[in-house]
């Protein structure tokens, strides 16, 4: 706003104004005068001259005082303008920097879907390492549904399903041949908690069916080979090897089978019995007390229900105290 905007009306209030208290010092001059001489028109010309002269002052403080808040007033509209004129300039600065602010916001968006995108391939890897299949499959699920990725995800379930399927082998494998080493051991209760736990776990597997397949024909093969070896030990006479061959193959017989074999099973163990009661007189009659002792110990345990395990029992304390005195003599010779 220009400085000399209102210097005429600035002037035109200064005349008036004094004007006016040249007049008002005027009319209370010559009021004085007047009532000095004791005329009463003196008084209303002071009084004239006194209203005349504030009416000045007050006209000329209010005219002041509006001009002032005038000119503040331009001044301030002057000022808006000029903001309104510098906005106007800095706009199309404002809009290029929206833009180029627009322009790095999706840049840092496209490298934070990149970093995501690679953390959620890692975390696939490392449940993959890890073997956690439904963790790995949710994150493949995640890369399609976020970020559009489909043929990448597609991918990514063909690959965790090569790698659990190639776990699941690995670990059959294991399985299988600690179960063919049970079963070379002769191992059946072993072999088959492995086999039931395997079909438990893979139950249309065809490796795994055929296990139980498997270790039946084992068993019978063993069982065959174990008859075998009965049947000659019988031929030969051998109670001692007749004996242990048969409580092998007691698990594997049938009723039937168990029935086929009773009789000579029953001359074996008469056989054996013999040979411990011969073993057994043999001993007393030469004083040899801890041999009689023993084949007398033996008699009891293999055949608690004979006669012979029976008379063993009335003589075993005196075979006991005897063998005891041998067993000191011996020592005090020595």
């Amino acid at each position: 706003m220009s400085p000399g905007r209102f210097s005429q009306l600035r002037f035109v209030q200064h005349v008036v104004c004094i004007t006016a208290i040249v007049l008002a010092v005027a009319m209370a001059a010559v009021g004085g005068v007047h009532w000095g001489r004791g005329e009463a028109d003196g008084v209303w010309l002071i009084a004239s001259g006194v209203f005349l002269a504030f009416f000045a002052i007050m006209f000329m403080t209010y005219a002041t005082l509006i001009l002032k808040m005038e000119s503040t007033s331009s001044r301030q509209l002057d000022q808006l303008r000029e903001l309104h004129d510098l906005l106007d300039k800095q706009t199309p600065l404002l809009e290029s920097i929206a833009e180029n602010t627009r322009i790095s916001d999706s840049a840092r968006a496209l490298a934070h879907r990149d970093q995501e995108l690679e953390a959620l391939r890692t975390a696939i890897r490392e449940d993959l390492r890890a073997e956690r299949w439904e963790a790995a499959l949710h994150l493949v699920d995640q890369i399609e549904r976020r970020f559009g990725y489909k043929e990448e995800a597609d991918q990514l379930r063909e690959e965790v399903d090569d790698a659990r399927n190639a776990a699941i082998e690995r670990k059959l494998n294991e399985a299988i041949e600690m179960i063919e080493s049970h079963l070379a051991a002769r191992d059946w209760a072993r072999a088959q908690v492995e086999i039931d736990r395997l079909m438990n776990a893979l139950p249309d597997n065809a490796r795994v069916l055929v296990l139980q397949d498997r270790m039946k024909v084992l068993q019978e093969e063993h069982k065959q080979e174990l008859k075998l070896a009965w049947a000659e030990a019988v031929e030969r006479s051998d109670t001692d090897r007749a004996i242990e061959i048969l409580r092998q193959l007691d698990q594997y017989l049938s009723p039937a089978e168990a029935q086929e074999l009773r009789d000579s099973a029953r001359t074996v163990f008469k056989e054996k019995l013999l040979q411990l009661g011969v073993q057994f007189r043999l001993a007393v009659e030469e004083k040899r007390w801890q041999d009689a002792l023993t084949a007398g110990l033996e008699i009891i345990r293999e055949f608690p229900n004979a006669r012979m395990a029976s008379e063993v029992r009335e003589v075993l304390d005196t075979l006991r105290e005897r063998a005891r005195q041998a067993a000191e003599t011996k020592a005090a010779h020595s």
